[in-house]
């Protein structure tokens, strides 16, 4: 393969692209199981497949249980569990350009998943947040990693 100047621009972009990127993604522990919620308490596991549309892109994620608490940064291919009270509308968000929630009416003793995503925004990508069952949620958080701050 010959070098001229439009292949070593399409290589710097290409390894530049490769460490812009690699910097995105959650870097914890990978997924084991789920955690037993304490005793009158709620498990919320909110986790993110990996996708290399919107990798870059992370966001905090919000409840409104104690008046406004975030509970942590959602990244690509990232998880975040949290133990929290039950509350018959506790509002889960997160914000970019615009602001994405869900609304899950919480019971004591339960777990309950929410699935983050990342669509086109204007300037930067807009997060996607949906309820999904455990049993999807198994499924697709195996392949995370804790997400860290």
């Amino acid at each position: 393969m010959k070098f001229n100047k439009k292949n070593v621009g399409v290589l710097i972009v290409a390894i530049s692209a490769t460490f812009m990127f690699t910097g995105c993604g959650a870097k914890g522990e990978k997924f084991g199981s789920f955690k037993l919620p304490s005793e009158n308490k709620s498990m919320l596991y909110v986790y993110r497949p990996s996708s290399f549309i919107g990798g870059g892109v992370y966001y905090d994620i919000h409840t409104n249980n104690n008046k406004d608490e975030i509970i942590g940064t959602l990244r690509n291919g990232g998880f975040i569990e949290k133990e929290i009270t039950p509350n018959e509308n506790t509002e889960i968000w997160a914000k970019t350009e615009s602001k994405a929630s869900v609304s899950i009416d919480m019971k004591p003793n339960e777990t309950y998943c929410v699935k983050g995503g990342v669509g086109v925004g204007f300037l930067v990508g807009r997060p996607n947040l949906e309820i999904v069952d455990k049993t999807l949620c198994e499924k697709e958080i195996v392949d995370t990693q804790k997400s860290f701050d």
